[in-house]
């Protein structure tokens, strides 16, 4: 562990500031555009009727409608302070957390917080509500019941699935922190657990049923169009489409697929580390007593490889999976579920070489963070030197 954390709380502060300006300058010079899809996508609402991804749309919608400001205002704005209170609830999880050289890198990936201002189509996209719900799901974890909590994740996470079907496969992260509070198993948990589950199971079963007529969907952007003078982007024209339409468009190549795989296994090296170095703390729960921290690990990435299959947004799927691992990982290690095992080679061998060739770790955390980055669509080449691109841009545009 390092010791001067404050003084590593207060880079990694200005840091985070640094993304926030970044993330709401750039969405300010863009928002506009019509080519802009992650805003295109928030206009997705039910003024054609029901349909998958609408609810937050329409929730701005109704409010663009009461205060008479535009829609694209409104949705800009909730943008704005979502990226605000973001990036401040990232930094004020991790401050307390005690950090190693390990950790540093991890949060330092260029799959993490960076991506999406390297990737400025990616910026403003509705993943950010799943990041959000986890952490404040984390912030409430030792103040409320197993009871209490299960009912803030069914009313907190409905809106998130009416906002984007994507969410299902990330909702495994909240229930294992729900499972954490269990340490014994009884009959009113076990109906609590299987009620919310075929809760969740029947909201995706509607929303995949839901699938808008064409005529459903030219009612939406005329209207649209009409009350609120703006067009239905990229997002709304697969509304009426199905599953299949997405699948056509995959055909990854041997050569995307080694180019995918390197983006895996370089960007979540030191995440892959501390997991592989961390165990479960003793632990009354009887769940947990049964399974080691791996297997559990791997047990919540599996489903986050599923989008890869579907969709072609490959640097979106591995910024929410590595995101949501991450996260997870730093709930289990602030709340002491889990340790280092500092007995480990590998993590001795590393934690010294760091600690005593400062040039190793900086060259490390340059060559591994701040060299690449993922496009978005899985057929792209690798982006280069983000942190000078982003730079560039502001330079461009101040």
């Amino acid at each position: 562990m390092l010791k001067n954390d404050k003084k590593l709380n207060y880079y990694f502060g200005i840091y985070i500031a640094f993304l926030c300006f970044c993330s709401i300058y750039f969405l300010s010079t863009s928002y506009d555009h019509f080519s802009n899809n992650a805003i295109s996508e928030w206009l997705i609402n039910y003024q054609g009727g029901f349909v998958r991804r609408g609810f937050f749309g329409e929730f701005f919608a109704q409010i663009s409608l009461f205060i008479k400001i535009p829609l694209r205002e409104v949705i800009v704005n909730f943008l704005y302070l979502i990226f605000f209170i973001y990036y401040i609830s990232i930094f004020l999880f991790i401050k307390n957390i005690q950090k190693n050289y390990f950790i540093i890198i991890a949060l330092l990936s260029p799959l993490f917080l960076i991506w999406p201002i390297a990737e400025r189509e990616a910026l403003g996209r509705k993943e950010l509500l799943i990041f959000l719900a986890f952490i404040f799901f984390s912030y409430i974890y030792n103040y409320l019941s197993f009871r209490l909590l299960l009912i803030i994740l069914i009313f907190i996470y409905t809106p998130i699935l009416l906002t984007h079907e994507i969410a299902i496969f990330y909702l495994p992260f909240f229930y294992i922190v729900l499972f954490f509070k269990i340490e014994k198993i009884n009959l009113e948990r076990i109906i609590l657990i299987i009620f919310s589950s075929i809760f969740f199971l029947f909201i995706i079963y509607i929303i995949y049923n839901s699938k808008m007529s064409s005529i459903e969907l030219e009612l939406m952007c005329s209207n649209i169009e009409k009350i609120f003078n703006e067009k239905c982007g990229l997002g709304a024209y697969f509304l009426d489409k199905d599953i299949e339409v997405y699948l056509n468009e995959l055909g990854p190549k041997p050569t995307h697929l080694l180019r995918n795989l390197l983006i895996f296994f370089i960007g979540y090296i030191f995440l892959i580390f501390l997991i592989f170095f961390s165990k479960f703390n003793e632990t009354k729960n009887i769940i947990f007593s049964i399974f080691n921290y791996q297997l559990v690990m791997i047990f919540l990435f599996l489903p986050t490889i599923i989008p890869f299959f579907i969709a072609v947004d490959w640097g979106r799927w591995f910024n929410i999976s590595y995101t949501m691992l991450l996260l997870f990982y730093l709930f289990c290690f602030k709340n002491k579920i889990i340790s280092f095992n500092k007995t480990n080679k590998i993590f001795f061998y590393l934690s010294k070489k760091f600690s005593k060739n400062k040039t190793i770790l900086f060259l490390s955390i340059f060559l591994i963070c701040f060299t690449w980055n993922p496009k978005a669509v899985y057929n792209e080449d690798i982006g280069s030197i983000p942190i000078y691109r982003i730079l560039a841009k502001l330079h461009k545009h101040l």
